[in-house]
């Protein structure tokens, strides 16, 4: 007889849930076992499930006839492979900040831009760090990421409607992805509450009314715009010229 030992989580950049699989005929390495736990515990993942039993072969085909439940998992024979995959889903992109927002409200395309860029500013100037790696460049209408503006572009002027009943399930607690996904992210405790306040800021205004903001006198856009140069809005731009953007009566 053959003992299983399976860890086995969502992940997001994927879009498809992981598995670790260990197998050995007769007792599991318990020590090999609580160093993987050990290692796992440094990821912030509360999604992880562990698994354990017995069946008459190391084979993975032999736990999907014992449970279908394990069926369409991506197996990793190898730890390490697993740990990358699950530590790929701790740095959050700005589409991710973007299906956040649509996650809380519907948005027209211009109103997510400015909101993914009101919540990179907002976190810069709180934190000093960065909130996502992609840049944030000057377009007419505003600071504008380019990934989001691609995902998004074929909505136009239309209300972005994303269709999207996948849940992210953490300890029992049933999410919609993008909201399950941010509490997986590193410095989750941080992120979250700047992108509650910048929908709580900023959610009610209208596109044309999130453009003048963006477009305040000294402000970022301003700042660096150039007609169709798509100039970089750079972190040392924001921190310097950020407090200039206000809401005009």
């Amino acid at each position: 007889m053959y003992q299983h030992f399976i860890l086995v989580a969502s992940s997001y950049a994927r879009g498809e849930r992981v598995g670790f699989h260990l197998a050995t005929e007769g007792q599991l390495d318990h020590v090999a076992i609580e160093e993987k736990m050990q290692r796992l515990s440094h990821i912030n993942r509360d999604d992880v499930g562990v698994h354990s039993f017995v069946t008459d072969s190391a084979d993975w085909q032999s736990v999907i006839e014992l449970d279908s439940f394990f069926e369409d998992i991506m197996v990793c024979q190898d730890f390490d492979e697993f740990e990358q995959v699950l530590q790929s889903d701790s740095k959050i992109s700005a589409i991710d900040v973007a299906k956040f927002f649509l996650a809380m409200r519907p948005l027209s395309h211009l109103q997510l831009q400015k909101l993914v860029y009101l919540a990179y500013k907002t976190y810069l100037l709180a934190y000093g760090e960065s909130l996502f790696d992609e840049k944030i460049v000057a377009f007419q209408y505003g600071p504008v990421v380019e990934e989001v503006y691609h995902s998004f572009k074929k909505y136009g002027s239309e209300v972005i409607d994303i269709d999207d009943h996948t849940e992210y399930i953490l300890k029992d607690i049933h999410l919609p992805q993008a909201l399950g996904r941010m509490l997986l992210v590193e410095d989750a405790k941080k992120i979250v509450p700047v992108l509650l306040d910048v929908v709580k800021q900023y959610g009610d205004l209208t596109g044309g009314e999130l453009v003048k903001l963006t477009h305040s006198e000294k402000g970022p856009w301003q700042t660096v715009f150039r007609p169709q140069l798509n100039c970089e809005i750079t972190d040392e731009v924001i921190l310097a010229q950020g407090r200039y953007e206000r809401l005009l009566p």
